[in-house]
């Protein structure tokens, strides 16, 4: 991994989001890389802090001690700091870590690593937030590695105490973690009006005791299971008293704590319970009324510094199926895009809506990145089609180029033989030796119009809004000469930006944009996924390796302009692929022997190519997304 590959991963990475480029080459300068091995202690219980760690690429394993027992605690993934907490309290640590696979981990000795700190105050803060959440437990051994808090609040009606207990099951199913569900009711004799409340006890907080803590504590489950329960907690709040040491001691506890915040909850109040949320999950209906009043509330917060605006997710509760207003005019009115949709609480969608959510949570994302190259790109849907076959979850999907294509009409909710159907349908209009399209004068051979209405006749007017799964589409900016992510527009747009090859295709314009190819500078977007919080990343390569590209040259009589261009820019894409493998945890590369990158009408030859390196890869891909 080379120095640019480490740097991105880090300045992409929270808390080092923060930090300004130079802050980032700064605090790289200073550290040192080191790969531990399978099996590899990196600190043991009771060793003395000597290094803050970062974990680059790799997994690793946190293990306790319990009566001289080692006990598995947590399997962290790349992106996650350790060893902080001994760091700042001077304490031996309190559990041992080693690799379950090679793993490169970034490290700083602690001397220095606490004179950066001191030198930017602001980033330490963001070290605090991760230091409240990994509190020592005040009695045994270290039972919780992190948690992370997840405030649920709401319009009228908008359906949040349904939401907040369902995500809290759906939390606790995917990850097997512990989750409580925390309702707060103001007075002391109501009775809670979603789920805890039905029955036991009520924690007063004010009195709040944690020896009696178990004595308030029920244990619920939903409707078709018998084995996943969660744990709930019903708490009396006339004040904010005792809150934070409530929230703590549950911090110590759980792995999740998702907490109902009532809807008459306002002012100080409410701030109060806000602040110690990593996610803040905002509920509204899809009315000019509910959209105002977040715009209100998120712009008090803003003043207030309550919360990271990052961290807030604005979810859209649309169970009328009739949206009043869109996605889109919701945005303009808050100023935050739509992080998610809940149709009817019955419906097939709310429960895939909820599982991405949760899967988001608990940092399980599987993402699959399709790569740029022609007509190989076809085979992209085999990929697909093997994924599908052995229901191997994709919980976000990103696409350069032909693999933007491939990657909207599977993120639009059809399946393997729909698509490849369709594409069979698209590459017919795709005929780069007809004068249909031809530009004059020469941004490209054929127009921007021509490809547009190529893609429109595929999309028709369906957006990012419309899509059933998340999708993120990659385009070259020209002016900027940089990378651009699309995630919002008419999809057709965006893919055609993705596909426009330079001096093939017009430039794509998209307001002030000239938007061209991908594939470009970003030919395999598994680093797009890394940046959406995908943890775990398959990467489908079609670029032929150089061996393979002089092969097929040599069987070949006569090179057209397509091939010099094409052939071109597989070149320059070379280097960028090598350190988007990098990235990945599993690369598919499918053989592509006495095929050509032009060859748009053997669609069963790609999607069979496709199919027979996914499943060379099952088990590693089957491994990955079931560790």
């Amino acid at each position: 991994m080379d120095s640019k590959e480490i740097k991105f991963i880090v300045a992409n990475m929270p808390p080092f989001n923060k930090l300004k480029d130079n802050e980032v080459n700064e605090f790289l300068n200073i550290c040192e890389v080191k790969t531990y091995k399978y099996g590899e202690i990196i600190y043991k219980d009771q060793d003395p802090p000597d290094y803050f760690y970062f974990l680059l690429k790799g997994r690793i394993l946190i293990l306790g001690s319990d009566s001289g027992v080692k006990t598995e605690i947590e399997l962290i993934k790349r992106g996650t700091v350790f060893g902080i907490i001994s760091l700042f309290n001077d304490e031996p640590h309190s559990v041992t870590t080693k690799p379950i696979e090679e793993s490169l981990v970034l490290r700083l000795e602690k001397e220095k690593f606490k004179n950066f700190l001191n030198f930017h105050p602001s980033f330490s803060t963001e070290f605090y937030r991760i230091l409240s959440q990994r509190i020592r437990a005040r009695a045994g051994r270290k039972k919780i590695f992190q948690c992370k808090r997840i405030a649920i609040f709401g319009t009228h009606l908008s359906g949040k105490s349904t939401y907040t207990f369902n995500l809290a099951f759906k939390l606790k199913e995917e990850t097997r973690k512990n989750v409580i569900f925390v309702e707060f009711i103001s007075e002391k004799d109501k009775k809670p009006i979603s789920f805890c409340g039905q029955e036991g006890k009520i924690l007063e907080l004010s009195n709040y005791d944690e020896g009696k803590f178990s004595d308030y504590i029920m244990h619920k489950g939903i409707k078709g299971s018998l084995e996943t329960k969660i744990d709930c907690l019903a708490v009396e709040m006339t004040d904010t008293t005792n809150f934070a040491s409530l929230i703590n001691f549950l911090s110590e506890n759980y792995h999740f704590v998702i907490y109902d915040i009532p809807v008459y909850f306002e002012g100080d109040k409410l701030y109060e319970l806000l602040s110690p949320a990593d996610y803040f999950h905002y509920l509204i209906l899809p009315v000019h009324e509910d959209a105002d009043k977040a715009n209100l509330l998120i712009k008090t917060l803003e003043a207030r510094n309550s919360i990271n605006l990052e961290k807030i997710k604005l979810i859209l509760s649309d169970f009328s199926g009739q949206t009043r207003i869109s996605s889109g005019e919701t945005k303009k009115i808050t100023g935050q895009s739509v992080y998610a949709t809940l149709t009817s609480m019955d419906s097939e969608e709310y429960g895939k809506t909820l599982r991405r959510i949760s899967r988001e949570i608990g940092e399980l994302l599987v993402g699959l990145a399709l790569g740029s190259g022609g007509a190989y790109g076809l085979s992209h849907i085999g990929v697909l089609k093997v994924f599908e076959e052995n229901k191997i979850p994709i919980d976000i999907i990103c696409g350069s180029s032909i693999g933007a294509v491939i990657a909207t009409l599977w993120a639009l909710g059809f399946e393997g033989k729909e698509i490849e159907k369709l594409t069979s349908n698209f590459v017919k209009n795709i005929n780069f030796f007809s004068l249909k399209g031809f530009s004059f004068p020469f941004r490209g051979l054929w127009r921007a119009k021509y490809l547009e209405n190529v893609l429109k006749k595929l999309f028709n007017d369906k957006t990012f809004y419309d899509l059933k799964h998340p999708l993120k589409i990659v385009v070259f900016d020209f002016k900027s000469k940089g990378v651009k992510v699309l995630d919002e527009g008419f999809l057709y747009k965006a893919v055609a930006a993705s596909c426009a090859l330079p001096g093939i295709f017009e430039p794509i314009r998209l307001k002030d944009d000239m938007l061209l190819d991908g594939g470009i500078l970003n030919p395999l977007p598994t680093k797009v996924l890394l940046n959406y919080g995908a943890k775990k990343i398959i990467a489908v390569n079609i670029v032929p390796s150089q061996e393979e590209m002089l092969a097929e040259y040599k069987k070949r009589d006569k090179l057209h302009i397509f091939d010099f261009i094409f052939g071109s820019i597989e070149t320059m894409q070379r280097q960028f692929i090598e350190q988007a493998t990098l990235v990945a945890d599993v690369i598919v590369h499918p053989n592509f022997a006495n095929l050509h990158w032009l060859e748009f009408n053997k669609v069963e030859d790609f999607v069979k190519r496709g199919e027979n390196a996914t499943s060379a890869k099952l088990d590693e891909i089957k491994k990955l997304v079931t560790s």
